[in-house]
C-alpha cells in the first residue's frame, strides 16, 4: 500500500501528500472468502474497511428476528464506520457476497490522526457523514419495501 493507491480511493481523494503519508502505514490488507462474515452486528467496533475488490452486503438483524440487507458495498466503498466514529459496537453485520480484498484501519488509529490534523478531520468527517446519511436513507427505502411487501401479503 502506498500513497498513490490510497489517493485513488474515493474517501481519500484530494488529500495532501502529508495526510496520505500519515495514513498509509496505518492500513493493512485483509482478504475474506465468499460467504465470510467480516464482522457481526454487536461485535466490538474496532476496524473500518475500504473495499478494494469484491462485494459485501451490510445486513441488519432486528431483535425480533429475520434480517434486512441494507446495502451492497462495492470497490471503493466504506464499511465499519462505527469504528471510525468511536462507537462501541457495529450496528450491522458485513457479509462477503464474493471473495473480498479490503484495506483495514483501526478506528482508534484513524481518530488519532484526525485529531492531529484538523483539516484531515474536517474532510474525512464530512465524507464519513455523507456515507452514514446515505446508508440511513437506503435503510429507510428497505424498510418501506419491507412494509409494502407485508401489506401486499395481508391483502
Amino acid at each position: 500500500m502506498n500513497s498513490q493507491e490510497l489517493a485513488r480511493l474515493p474517501l481519500f481523494e484530494g488529500l495532501t501528500p502529508e495526510q496520505l503519508a500519515a495514513l498509509v502505514p496505518l492500513f493493512r490488507r485483509e482478504t475474506f472468502p465468499a460467504g465470510a462474515t467480516m464482522f457481526n452486528q454487536g461485535d466490538r467496533a474496532s476496524d473500518m474497511y475500504v473495499v478494494e475488490a469484491g462485494e459485501v452486503v451490510i445486513r441488519f438483524f432486528p431483535y425480533d428476528g429475520g434480517s434486512l440487507d441494507i446495502e451492497t458495498i462495492r470497490p471503493g466503498g466504506l464499511l465499519g464506520w462505527s469504528a471510525a466514529i468511536g462507537r462501541a459496537d457495529y450496528t450491522s453485520a458485513a457479509v462477503c457476497l464474493s471473495a473480498v480484498r479490503a484495506l483495514a484501519i483501526k478506528g482508534r488509529d484513524l481518530r488519532r490522526v484526525m485529531r492531529a490534523d484538523k483539516n484531515l478531520r474536517a474532510v474525512l468527517s464530512e465524507r464519513i457523514a455523507r456515507i452514514v446519511a446515505h446508508r440511513l436513507e437506503y435503510f429507510h427505502v428497505q424498510l418501506d419495501k419491507f412494509f409494502d411487501g407485508e401489506e401486499n401479503a395481508e391483502n
